[in-house]
């Protein structure tokens, strides 16, 4: 008997006009045998409309056709995904392209029994595909988790396999399984809020339950419905657009909406219902109104809901809000200290929680961390971070959730007043948004020399190193409250991460000062896996920053190249507003220790080091390929893995421990730089695979303690180090390392021709003190 249809079905998009039902068929036989092979037509041209759909004999040959993907048929690639059927057994229909859910990796699981362990998530949903990460949410206070949980896969080809497959069993229980909504899918349910409806945000507010809008949509008949939201999804609407080719007609939202307003948490809860009803007329609640009874919906608009839009709430009373001195701005919007968002338009006035518990704690901190509007089709340039509504309105700086009244960020903020300090008589102001790694040392080197600068001529103000996005959007915000409006101050010290134009904007005094913007690294070129999901805003706000700035300065020559490489349009048109004087080069202060390395027995194995952050633009796949390479080739070799890693490392770390348990030396971010320095000069060799550096401050670092360096030709690489240090090719580095891996000596006895007292704080800081001092 054979497997339901929808399980042995797939689409395939983007396929070229002239391809046929034959050609398709005689393709995807390659992976199984082809009931039905069939190029989707307009019925009154009967031209190709770009897609179709293939019908195989098992499931299991969908699994062989999506695991050999990517596919080319007539010579284009096109896109296969699973099909998924209509919600009343029609024929299937295809993924929406522009849904947001498209292409998650990530599923929301509720509804857990309190025995589940992650392991049990893992070994079950393993059996849909690889797992990379399982995350059960607890309760803090008590220990016990909250019932749902978060999978992540390394493919959303999985994603959709659990989803068509439904009737999820673990531990005896049935659970729900969803995709999860990611943060930008939330900014698309806002703007239901406001009544703004299109058929994409329409189709987010069903849920996402399954792959497409057309699952969570009902046909119904209108006429026969007087009252319901309506969302007209005509494929031959009268302004010529392209519509969804498998969503004709009119047809109906069918959704919930529930908004949980209280003393921690206020939130919106979204599901699919069989029928909506609408209560029209005046609300006869008060504050509260906005909560749902069933499927009732309590309403104050005069003659009815409008298409698409939640009602407006009434003036939400809080404790907070007598903090918050901006709120009589209309159209206001701020984050607030703890992660609670305030908004005041015409007819509204909100508080949402939108990062974590409320904080019940005295601070001296601002209430407000900043502000920021969405910026219309744009997403953060990680583009990776998905959360479910339940997830995003509890997220905390550390990645987990929390109900705890005092939980949130209140300890992020504590960090920043340890390191915060005002002179009433500073000359020079520095203030990092992200203080940590290269940044903070240097401001430490700056800090360290007093015969450059004493401690009265200089003041601080920083942000800890987390949540890096909302630093770069909202600091401005937080220092323009910081910095006292009476001072001396005559240099203005920012790194690049800061906008300074919002800031000399929001302090108008502030624009007499000399703006030193120091770029560590520059947005413009940050690698992303989707280029779709580049948010341009950070890029184009580090521009606005150097048309601000009196001067610019680059760690390196090829940070400040490919910054001006990238943006030769705004450079060419206004030419006028180019900084002057232009940008100049200053390399980063680099410690470099001068500890005697003892000499080790020819016998000994070659260490390898890797001291980069645990993320994907230092490419850490390339890296433990490599090495596993050697370890199939029976090389024997010692490894340290240092660097930073963060709540959510990519899943090769953990991978690569177990796999080269037998060779680790040291694993992890070393807990002090005594100890770091220790396992730099064990080291024989230090290796770079990544696609995101502008100095490489940990490879001159392992270099100044005796390392050889290993670096991809490109980037900063070629600047800093000598040709015999660069290799083209993956090949070429596992060449490398095997050769030294057998004999170790060779590495042992190679000399870097490389001067590294060029980066000494000794050769540089005659520059710095130009820069800061203006002599």
């Amino acid at each position: 008997m054979w497997a339901p249809q929808h399980m042995r079905k797939i689409f395939v998009g983007g396929i070229d006009y002239t391809t046929t039902d034959e050609t398709l068929k005689s393709h995807f036989s390659k992976y199984g045998e082809v009931v039905d092979a069939v190029v989707m037509k307009d019925p009154a041209t009967n031209r190709s409309r770009g897609f179709g759909f293939v019908t195989f004999v098992s499931p299991d040959h969908v699994d062989a056709a999506q695991k050999a993907r990517p596919h080319k048929v007539d010579g284009r690639l096109v896109e296969t995904k699973r099909a998924v059927p209509r919600s009343d057994g029609n024929t299937s229909l295809i993924p929406l392209p522009n849904h947001p859910d498209a292409t998650h990796t990530r599923i929301f699981i509720g509804g857990l029994p309190q025995d589940v362990k992650e392991d049990d998530l893992e070994n079950y949903f393993a059996l849909f595909g690889s797992v990379t990460c399982v995350n059960i949410m607890y309760d803090k206070s008590s220990g016990r988790h909250r019932g749902f949980a978060f999978v992540d896969f390394n493919d959303y080809d999985p994603v959709d396999k659990v989803l068509l497959t439904r009737n999820h069993i673990i531990k005896g229980r049935p659970i729900d399984v969803k995709k999860a909504i990611s943060k930008s899918d939330i900014g698309k349910l806002k703007a239901l809020m406001s009544g703004v409806v299109t058929p994409e945000t329409a189709a987010l507010a069903l849920g996402s339950n399954l792959n497409t809008m057309t699952n969570n949509i009902l046909q119904k008949n209108v006429n026969n419905m007087q009252g319901l939201p309506v969302v007209n999804m005509n494929s031959n609407n009268e302004n010529g657009n392209n519509g969804n080719p498998a969503a004709v007609g009119s047809y109906t939202n069918v959704y919930s909406v529930k908004r949980v307003v209280d003393n921690y948490t206020d939130h919106l809860e979204v599901s699919k219902k069989s029928k909506l009803e609408v209560t029209a007329g005046p609300s006869t609640s008060t504050q509260n109104s906005n909560l749902t009874n069933g499927n009732n919906i309590n309403t104050n608009i005069p003659g009815g809901i409008l298409p698409g839009m939640i009602p407006p709430f009434g003036p939400l009373g809080h404790p907070f809000l007598q903090r918050l001195n901006l709120s009589h701005i209309p159209g206001f919007s701020a984050q607030l200290r703890s992660g609670w968002q305030y908004s005041v338009s015409s007819n509204a006035e909100v508080l949402r929680n939108t990062a974590g518990a409320l904080c019940s704690e005295p601070s001296g901190a601002p209430a407000i961390a900043g502000i920021m509007p969405p910026i219309p089709g744009t997403t953060d340039s990680d583009g990776e971070s998905d959360v479910s509504l339940e997830e995003q309105v509890m997220e905390t700086d550390d990645g987990m959730l929390s109900t705890s009244p005092s939980g949130g960020i209140s300890e992020a903020w504590k960090i920043t007043r340890s390191e915060d300090k005002w002179s009433p008589n500073a000359i020079v102001l520095i203030l990092e948004p992200f203080y940590g790694g290269s940044h903070k040392q240097l401001i430490v080197t700056l800090q360290s020399d007093e015969t450059l600068l004493s401690p009265d001529d200089l003041s601080l103000f920083i942000l800890p190193s987390k949540k890096w996005h909302w630093k770069a959007r909202t600091s401005a915000l937080y220092f323009y409250q910081k910095i006292p409006q009476e001072h001396n101050l005559r240099v203005l010290f920012a790194s690049s991460t800061l906008n300074l134009c919002e800031l000399v904007s929001l302090r108008p005094d502030l624009a007499a000062l000399k703006k030193i913007l120091y770029f560590h690294e520059n947005q413009l070129v940050y690698p992303i896996r989707k280029e779709k999901h580049r948010d341009f805003q950070y890029g184009y706000n580090q521009i606005l920053s150097c048309l601000v700035a009196d001067q610019i300065v680059f760690n390196s020559q090829y940070n400040l190249e490919s910054f001006l490489r990238e943006i030769p349009r705004h450079i060419k048109r206004q030419p006028g507003l180019r900084p002057d004087p232009g940008p100049i080069v200053l390399y980063f202060p680099v410690s470099i220790t001068h500890k005697t390395r003892s000499p080790k027995d020819a016998l000994e194995p070659l260490h390898i080091i890797w001291p980069h952050r645990w993320e994907h633009d230092k490419d850490p796949d390339t890296f433990f390929q490599v090495l596993y390479q050697l370890t199939e080739a029976g090389l024997n070799f010692r490894l340290s893995v240092l660097g930073e890693s963060f709540a959510e490392a990519p899943p090769v770390f953990s991978e690569a421990r177990v796999k080269l348990s037998n060779f680790i030396h040291h694993w992890g971010y070393a807990e002090n730089k005594e100890k770091y320095w220790e396992i730099l000069h064990c080291g024989d060799v230090v290796v770079s695979t990544a696609h995101h550096e502008f100095f490489g401050v940990a490879m001159l670092e392992a270099v100044g303690a005796g390392c050889f360096p290993l670096c991809p030709n490109r980037l900063v690489y070629p600047e800093i180090f000598p040709q015999d240090c660069l290799y083209n090719t993956t090949q070429q580095l596992q060449k490398s390392l095997a050769q030294w891996c057998t004999r170790p000596q060779l590495v042992r006895s190679k000399k870097v021709n490389l001067d590294l007292n060029n980066f000494s704080w000794k050769t540089l800081r005659s520059q710095y003190e130009k820069l800061v001092k203006g002599k």
